[in-house]
């Protein structure tokens, strides 16, 4: 779900600032690629944690998949996503190795401490600078842009981090979320979804102001849902597709209220 969605926000935004649907679709298939790529290297890489704290959801921590198998299946994965990337052209490329690059530092080390939120705030925000360098004339999106895609990456670090708390203590992850608390990252999730929303409906010139505030008042729902439930002594694994839900919405308003750059 996590890697559909960032794909997602690719296709979408291409379709929103004026991308072939053909551009669209091969910008949106190398993040889904490159998002395989991280996720499935996350899994080999934290086999031990996962099989040390019993993780029901990991196939491969659970036996059912070889780490092999996950472990050439992300090179693959990352091999395709450039491949496909420079499809677009070089600056795609070179980019899409960026991207790679951002993404397995939070795998390889960043994730067990402070700086683990870092990956997550330059991986989403630099996903719009890809998409506008496929255009005909490639350029670098507007700083809000950016800024909304990284804000909507710091949240989706916390609320994904939220729910493996005990279990990662156990193991010896301290990622940010762990070091900040339960309540403090509660907090973060809601006011990172929020302003990135509110930056929408602010700086969109082309959003109509009727669904700029459906949008705002669908992001408030979902995002206060999802703190509110972060705040429970087990948060449940919903906290993350809650979150997902409300970039959708975040999405789907620049996608209208983008227009060509």
């Amino acid at each position: 779900m996590p890697s559909l969605s960032v794909a997602g926000f690719a296709f979408l935004f291409g379709l929103g600032i004026g991308l072939p649907v053909g551009k669209s679709a091969l910008a949106g298939l190398a993040v889904l690629l490159q998002q395989l790529s991280v996720g499935l290297s996350n899994d080999w890489l934290d086999l031990k944690r996962d099989k040390a704290v019993g993780r029901k959801d990991k196939p491969v921590a659970k036996g059912e998949i070889s780490s092999s198998l996950v472990r050439n299946s992300s090179f693959i994965s990352g091999l395709a996503a450039l491949l496909i990337a420079l499809l677009l052209g070089a600056p795609e490329g070179a980019w899409m190795i960026f991207m790679l690059a951002v993404g397995w530092s939070y795998n390889l080390g960043l994730k067990s401490n402070w700086l683990s939120v870092a990956p997550y705030a330059v991986g989403f925000g630099i996903l719009p600078v890809f998409v506008t360098l496929a255009m005909t004339e490639p350029i670098f999106p507007p700083a809000w842009i950016v800024l909304v895609a990284s804000l909507l990456g710091v949240s989706a670090h916390f609320a994904n981090a939220l729910p493996d708390l005990l279990d990662d203590k156990a193991t010896g992850v301290r990622a940010l979320p762990h070091i900040l608390g339960q309540r403090l990252s509660a907090i973060i999730i809601a006011v990172t979804a929020l302003a990135a929303s509110l930056i929408v409906v602010t700086q969109a010139s082309n959003l109509e102001s009727t669904t700029g505030l459906i949008g705002l008042i669908l992001t408030v729902a979902l995002a206060g849902t999802a703190s509110i439930l972060s705040l429970r002594p087990e948060p449940p694994r919903i906290v993350f597709p809650l979150l997902i839900l409300a970039s959708l919405v975040n999405v789907i308003l620049l996608m209208l209220g983008t227009g060509s750059l």
